[in-house]
C-alpha cells in the first residue's frame, strides 16, 4: 500500500461511513449509529441493558471445502492476470473488466440503491441480474446501453421480485484479461504464495483458516450486540429513523445521483425510495436502539477507552488510510470534527470491548 503525500490527504472531513468502509469498524458493527447527536433529539432510556447472562447461541465452525479452496486459487489467479486496456469503441468480451456508470428504474421509479459511478466489475453473468453482464458483451467502449431484465424471484428486495426492471449503463473503459498458466511460473511469482501448486493450495487454505476464524469472532460479536439491542428498552422515533436514513443517503446515493446528472425530481424519488425501504427501516431502528444501549452502559460503567486501544485504532486508521502517523496525528488535531469522531469511535470500541467480556456463547 503506498503512503498518499500530504497533498493527497487534504479533503472533507472523514464520515463514520468512511470509517466503517476502511474497515475500522470490524469490531464495532453498530458504530454508525454512534455519532455525535444533539442530545434533545435522542429518547431517554431509564437503566442501561443488563449484561447479566449474556449468553449467544453460535453454530459450529464450518470445514474448508475444496470448492473454496478453487474458488480463491481461481480468483487470486484472475487478479493477478495482465490486463490490457481497450481503446474507445473497441467492443467488451465476456470475462472483461468494465468500468459502469449505471441507474435502475421499475415501475417508472428510480431503484434505491441502484445507483453506481465509476464502478469496476466483472462482465460475467451474476445469477442475481439475470441477463445484465451478458448483454454488455459486444457493446464498445464509450457507448450507453439499455438492459432490460426481470429480478429474481429470491431477490433480496421482496418488493422487486420478479419485477421487470431497467438499466442505464455507460460504459466507461474496459481491459481485457489474460490468464497466466495455471502452474507457470510467472504465475507462482504473481501470486507470491509458494513456487509450487501444492504449497500454493496450502498457503490458500491457511488464510481461509484465518478468515473463518476471524468471520466467527466477528458473527459472535454481532449477535451479542443484537442481543444487547434487544435488552434496550426504548421507543425509537419514527422521525429520528428518518433522519438517520435521510443522512445515510446525503452522504451516500445522493453524490452519485448528482455525478450521473439525475434530475432534482428524481432525487426526492430516490430519497423516498430509501424512506420506504422496510430492510433499511429496520437496520437503522436497530443500530439507533444498539447507540443508545451502548452509551448507557457506557456511562453506568464510567468507560473509558484505554491507552493501547487508542493506540491500535489509530494505527488501524493510519494503515486503512494509507497515511503516515504523524500525518494522521497532525489531521486530528487540525480537524476538531474529525478529531471529535475519532474520540466517539474509541468509546465505541472500548464499550463494545466491555461488552463482549460479560458474554458467552453456547
Amino acid at each position: 500500500m503506498h503512503s498518499p503525500t500530504d497533498t493527497e490527504n487534504k479533503g472533507p472531513p472523514l464520515s463514520m461511513g468512511e470509517l466503517q468502509g476502511m474497515g475500522l469498524l470490524y469490531r464495532a458493527p453498530g458504530a454508525l449509529a454512534f455519532r455525535d447527536m444533539a442530545p434533545p433529539r435522542l429518547p431517554t432510556l431509564r437503566e442501561a441493558p443488563s449484561l447479566e447472562g449474556l449468553q449467544v447461541k453460535m453454530p459450529a465452525l464450518p470445514a474448508i471445502s475444496p470448492e473454496a479452496l478453487i474458488e480463491r486459487f481461481d480468483a487470486l489467479c484472475r487478479a493477478a492476470a495482465p490486463r490490457r486496456e481497450r481503446e474507445p469503441g473497441e467492443a467488451v468480451a465476456p470475462g472483461d473488466d468494465v468500468l459502469l456508470d449505471v441507474i435502475g428504474f421499475a415501475n417508472g421509479r428510480l431503484i434505491p440503491f441502484s445507483a453506481r459511478a465509476d464502478w469496476w466489475t466483472e462482465a460475467t453473468p451474476d445469477p442475481l441480474f439475470p441477463g445484465f453482464f451478458e448483454s454488455l458483451v459486444g457493446v464498445r467502449v464509450g457507448e450507453g446501453v439499455a438492459v432490460n431484465l426481470v429480478l429474481p424471484d429470491d431477490y433480496a428486495v421482496e418488493s422487486l421480485r420478479g419485477v421487470p426492471v431497467r438499466f442505464g449503463v455507460e460504459l466507461k473503459a474496459a481491459r481485457e484479461v489474460t490468464p497466466l498458466g495455471e502452474e507457470s511460473p510467472e504465475l507462482f511469482e504473481a501470486l507470491g504464495r509458494g513456487s509450487t501448486l501444492d504449497e500454493v493450495m496450502e498457503h490458500i487454505a491457511g488464510e481461509l483458516v484465518a478468515e473463518r476464524n476471524a468471520a466467527y469472532e466477528l458473527d459472535f460479536q454481532t449477535r451479542v450486540l443484537k442481543e444487547v439491542a434487544r435488552r434496550t428498552r426504548v421507543d425509537v422515533p419514527r422521525s429520528l429513523v428518518d433522519e438517520e436514513i435521510r443522512q445515510r443517503w446525503a452522504e451516500g446515493e445522493h453524490p452519485v445521483l448528482v455525478q450521473l446528472g439525475v434530475p432534482p425530481e428524481r432525487l426526492r424519488e430516490a430519497l423516498d425510495g430509501w424512506l420506504a425501504d422496510v430492510s433499511t427501516r429496520l437496520e437503522v431502528e436497530y443500530r439507533l436502539r444498539l447507540a443508545l444501549g451502548l452509551r448507557a452502559i457506557a456511562e453506568k460503567a464510567r468507560i473509558q477507552p484505554e491507552r493501547e486501544e487508542v493506540e491500535a485504532l489509530f494505527d488501524s486508521l493510519a494503515e486503512g488510510m494509507g497515511m503516515d502517523r504523524e500525518v494522521l496525528g497532525r489531521q486530528l488535531r487540525v480537524d476538531k470534527a474529525l478529531g471529535r469522531k475519532f474520540e466517539t469511535l474509541a468509546v465505541h470500541v472500548a464499550v463494545v470491548s466491555h461488552v463482549l467480556s460479560k458474554a458467552t456463547a453456547a
